[in-house]
């Protein structure tokens, strides 16, 4: 007898009244699930004044609200975080879980959960905010690599210039590429991180991974100027063998930074047919995490990454301006069309936190 037989039968074998009382239950917990997990929304200061003298001040939607008694606002638990004044909070879980299973394009999600594309781009948008790299400290053997992107514009309105998407017809490196840093040590760190348009420098490496290599590490690369003279700067033990080699000789080698580098832009070009150069960091980011998902080093989920970002809404509505920044400070490219598209409770950009962004 199956399980499912087995429930059918005691099911069967209650009274009427029992049955009612069954169900009543079942729905509760029903209810319950369909709500934000209370835990992951606690709060301990005011996200305005910092204070912790805050108290509970009511429900509203199932959401806890709290007041402070130094600056008197209001707020609710889940203000900043991607489930703030959300509406169809059942059908962003189903959105979040198909996330952490698979690269499923915007349009594609949308008619599976039953939402306009525009709100499958701002959910898919939010969520990507949160999933931020936090792992960045190799050790032993380290690979290291540049990957190169495309420069693309996709999406953006009112080029009026030839090839939209960007890029260029020239071969080699040029400033139409955009360059992805790849390091992985031989365990499970990793980091990718876009660092420019153009080519790559010392300055940039320092900036994302600058004194994240414990002591006696050693950087595996090809023949590259830059990390050679990083290498140094770090005082790091460095073996490098010329790019159509692939390989110093027995465990020297970049394998494992060539296998994410070849999945990720499987992922992008394939799954996604481009990324623009926008939202890069944002798929990296993705990719990063499901792989860390997979591995289940820390017990990390999307929900607890999604919970624990307040300042999801300031960087999610910024989006715009970080990349104007990222255009004009680290590439040669001109920064055009913007978007227009402006919120009410937008704050000014200076005052975000950079963290895991391609700044």
């Amino acid at each position: 007898m199956t399980k499912t037989e087995q429930i059918k039968e005691l099911f069967n074998s209650l009274s009427v009244v029992e049955r009612k009382i069954l169900m009543t239950e079942l729905n509760k917990e029903d209810e319950e699930h369909k709500k934000p997990n209370s835990n992951l929304f606690s709060m301990t200061n005011c996200p305005f004044c910092q204070s912790k003298l805050i108290i509970k001040y009511g429900t509203r939607n199932n959401d806890q609200r709290y007041k402070c008694k130094s600056c008197l606002k209001v707020f609710a638990s889940t203000i900043g975080t991607s489930y703030y004044h959300l509406q169809k909070k059942d059908k962003f879980e189903k959105y979040i879980a198909l996330m952490a299973q698979e690269y499923i394009p915007i349009d594609r999600m949308a008619k599976k959960i039953g939402i306009s594309i525009q709100t499958s781009f701002d959910w898919r948008h939010k969520i990507l905010n949160n999933l931020k790299q936090t792992s960045k400290q190799f050790e032993g053997l380290t690979e290291i690599d540049d990957v190169w992107f495309l420069y693309s514009q996709k999406g953006r309105k009112g080029l009026k210039y030839s090839r939209k998407r960007g890029g260029s017809k020239r071969k080699g490196d040029n400033n139409f590429q955009v360059k992805m840093l790849i390091t992985a040590d031989r365990t499970t760190n990793k980091d990718l991180s876009v660092i420019r348009i153009g080519r790559l420098k010392k300055s940039d490496i320092e900036r994302k991974i600058g004194g994240c290599f414990t002591p006696g590490s050693t950087l595996i690369s090809d023949k590259h100027s830059s990390i050679s003279s990083f290498a140094k700067s770090e005082g790091l033990t460095h073996i490098s063998f010329e790019a159509k080699k692939h390989t110093a000789g027995g465990e020297y080698h970049i394998q494992n930074v060539n296998n994410i580098a070849s999945r990720l832009k499987s992922i992008v070009n394939h799954n996604f047919r481009g990324v623009s150069t926008k939202y890069l960091q944002s798929y990296a980011n993705w990719f990063a995490f499901l792989e860390e998902l997979k591995n289940n080093t820390n017990g990390n989920s999307i929900d607890k990454a999604l919970a624990s970002n307040n300042q999801t809404w300031n960087q999610y509505t910024n989006l715009e301006n970080i990349y104007k920044r990222f255009i004009e400070n680290l590439s040669s490219r001109t920064y055009r069309c913007p978007v227009k598209r402006k919120w009410k409770s937008q704050i000014d950009y200076k005052s975000i936190n950079y963290a895991g962004t391609f700044i």
